[in-house]
């Protein structure tokens, strides 16, 4: 299957169906490649953020590293932004908890929202609304689970 990348020149929406797991980083590189585009600050959360992504160990930070960037740069940078948004919709997962004891209910993410405890409240009110029983609920971000294909390394082709 060839999917789109995530960069500059693609018209397509990222959906689930033809997005990569590699499209973030491919949108973040490009927004650290253009000249000017952000201040030092930025950069370091930028490469903060890649590193969280590319690792894929802590949904938390890396949603946490994306808001903050969001608020900073989104008006500069609506499409990168969107494209970056749009990955982690599809990538990431809130697990909500109605007790720590108990089994998570896995709810796909909508980042409308710019504060990462927004989002866990939003979580737990849909949650709620499906008709869960939120004793004592916890809401956790996690990385959705590869295919085995893509979880595969790049071969990389002989000279």
């Amino acid at each position: 299957m060839n999917t789109p990348a995530c960069t500059k020149s693609t018209t397509e929406s990222c959906t689930t169906a033809n997005c990569t797991w590699r499209c973030a980083l491919r949108v973040i590189d490009e927004l650290l490649s253009e000249s000017g585009a952000a201040t030092g600050d930025e950069v370091d959360l930028l490469l903060d953020l890649r590193w969280h992504l590319s690792r894929r160990t802590n949904a938390e930070v890396a949603l946490r590293l994306f808001c903050e960037l969001r608020l900073q740069m989104e008006q500069r940078h609506y499409l990168p932004f969107f494209r970056i948004r749009r990955w982690m919709e599809n990538h990431l997962v809130a697990e909500v908890r109605a007790c720590p004891a108990a089994e998570p209910a896995m709810l796909p993410l909508k980042l409308d929202l710019y504060c990462v405890e927004a989002v866990r409240r939003v979580c737990l009110c849909a949650a709620a609304r499906r008709g869960t029983a939120l004793l004592v609920p916890r809401v956790q971000f996690a990385f959705r689970e590869l295919p085995v294909a893509a979880a595969r390394p790049l071969e990389v082709a002989a000279a």
